[in-house]
């Protein structure tokens, strides 16, 4: 897998996650992701695995990446200076297919990353859309800030409606479609709540070792039975496919 070197445009952060802005011409498809790791690997092998990021957003000029310190790999990203290695977009993004709407948008805490770009793509159909997002509390719905008009729940209830996104969303079965990304019980009750005739597409949040493929961390089970690579088959998926 090839890195590219990068230059860190700018990092900012927001609430509880970090906002990382680099050069990038793309082109970005909503849901693909990322590998990415600070500039200087091979000689430091510190951490030896690259972090798995959805894109966030891309103006065709410049990406970013939304993302929690939660280890080494994280806080080094956020550490690092001015430059980090990137590989080119990968994996299989949402499918937008242009049949009208209203569509609905649900984003899990960190799951809330691939949805901006996703909106984005969504304006420049002029498809319309409604946000819906959920969080632990407070500090981390901050970035609601960056989807306006989206409605928020918390599980302490110190920001919007006191419960899970599906609290701050109503009947999904008004939506011509419904994406989401977060935590697999997240996803489980969203699939359950757009109902099986749904045009539903789940982004999931599985752990990755190489994001090529090869060492089968990522699996997911299929209905079909056996296991699908969410770097390769995904990391987005009809919700039919997928066995929760």
């Amino acid at each position: 897998m090839k890195f590219h070197p990068v230059k860190v445009e700018a990092r900012e952060e927001i609430g509880g996650y970090t906002l990382l802005h680099y050069r990038w011409n793309g082109p970005v498809e909503p849901g693909q992701f990322v590998m990415a790791r600070v500039a200087g690997y091979p000689v430091t092998f510190d951490p030896f695995l690259a972090r798995p990021f959805s894109f966030y957003d891309h103006d065709g000029e410049t990406a970013s990446l939304l993302f929690e310190v939660r280890g080494r790999g994280t806080a080094l990203l956020d550490d690092s200076p001015d430059k980090i290695e990137v590989t080119a977009p990968l994996g299989r993004g949402f499918r937008v297919n242009g049949a009208g709407g209203p569509v609905a948008l649900l984003g899990g805490g960190i799951g809330v990353a691939p949805l901006k770009v996703l909106s984005r793509r969504l304006e420049s159909m002029s498809i319309p859309y409604d946000v819906f997002l959920g969080f632990a509390d407070a500090r981390y719905s901050d970035v609601a800030h960056e989807f306006p008009g989206a409605e928020v729940a918390t599980v302490d209830g110190s920001s919007g409606v006191r419960g899970t996104v599906l609290d701050a969303a109503p009947d999904l079965d008004r939506y011509a479609a419904v994406y989401a990304c977060g935590p697999n019980p997240m996803l489980a009750a969203v699939k359950r709540a757009a109902g099986e005739n749904a045009f539903c597409q789940l982004s999931v949040e599985e752990r990755m070792g190489c994001g090529n493929g090869s060492c089968n961390g990522c699996v997911v089970p299929v209905r079909d039975g056996g296991y699908v690579r969410s770097c390769i088959e995904g990391p987005v998926f009809d919700a039919e496919v997928l066995a929760w």
